[in-house]
């Protein structure tokens, strides 16, 4: 599955969607922010030139109304009609020229959350599969039934999992950018001087990329427990039909022979049983999630 963007936490919802829609507005972290842009400063001689064209057609029509009006109107009504069109005309045309200062509001929007949001560009191949490994453990979590139900922590799968998920892309975002570094200072040169400064930048980045794999590990972890969780609890949903099935035997096996009907109870029993143990797994592995590094 693609890479998806990572967003801070507090990144409105609208954004992320604009993100859906226009993602070639959207700049990546290592990238200046935007610049602001308006119609003047995308393309000056465009606009002049619509303005000069709106202008010739609005005293255009202003003298063809004013023609009209002198030929079909009193003179006293005449006049008053041509001021007002002139009037309707003036603040038209300043509608336009407002319009064409003022910054569209979806780069707006994508300027202001620069640095706050993180493309797939932003990061190498390394780092790019382990936020794909942290972003499918996350959405199997969102997406789970029980997660739905409301059956887990709601309040922590809601809050920790966005910001952990923004904090191990950022991790892994400055880890590609010291990684291309340092291949840029160690292109076509080797020696002693350099690696002394190298080695223990190399070994502090392999450390600091373990850590955050056992971070996203601790994410899977909780997503397996999830998992299972879902699967007894739709386990549980098929029990539901268990009635039907007791009856469907009852007409068919032995009076009295009552060994089938109490396996069922028993299964039914048992698989509760696992739902809670399932449930109650999951809610501790997400909680350890909130624990400070």
């Amino acid at each position: 599955m693609a890479l998806e963007p990572v967003f801070a936490p507090d990144v409105p919802l609208q954004v992320r969607r604009l993100y859906e829609r226009k993602p070639e507005l959207f700049v990546p972290a290592g990238q200046p922010r935007p610049k602001r842009e308006t119609s003047w400063s995308t393309a000056p001689g465009a606009t002049f030139g619509s303005l000069l064209v709106w202008l010739a057609i609005c005293v255009g029509g202003w003298i063809l109304g004013l023609i009209v009006f002198a030929i079909t109107l009193p003179t006293a009504v005449a006049a008053w009609s041509a001021l007002a069109l002139a009037v309707v005309a003036v603040v038209l045309t300043g509608g336009v020229a407002v319009s064409s200062a003022v910054e569209d509001r979806a780069h707006k929007a994508v300027r202001l959350q620069h640095g706050k949001y993180l493309l797939p560009e932003d990061f190498d191949e390394e780092a790019g599969r382990v936020l794909g490994r942290a972003q499918r453990a996350v959405r199997t979590v969102l997406g789970a039934t029980v997660t739905q139900r409301g059956l887990l922590d709601e309040m922590q799968n809601d809050l920790v999992l966005p910001e952990q998920l923004w904090d191990i892309g950022q991790v892994l975002h400055e880890q590609s950018v010291l990684r291309a570094r340092q291949r840029d200072i160690a292109r076509g040169m080797a020696t002693a001087e350099l690696e002394a400064v190298l080695g223990p930048q190399r070994r502090a980045l392999t450390r600091s990329a373990d850590a955050i794999k056992r971070k996203v590990e601790l994410l899977e972890r909780y997503a397996d427990r999830v998992r299972s969780a879902d699967a007894a609890l739709r386990a549980e949903a098929a029990l539901e039909d268990g009635d039907r099935y007791i009856e469907l035997l009852a007409r068919t096996e032995p009076a009295g022979d009552t060994s089938v009907v109490q396996g069922f109870a028993d299964e039914a029993a048992a698989l509760r049983d696992t739902l809670s143990r399932s449930i109650e797994s999951a809610r501790a592995a997400g909680r350890t999630l909130a624990l400070p590094d």
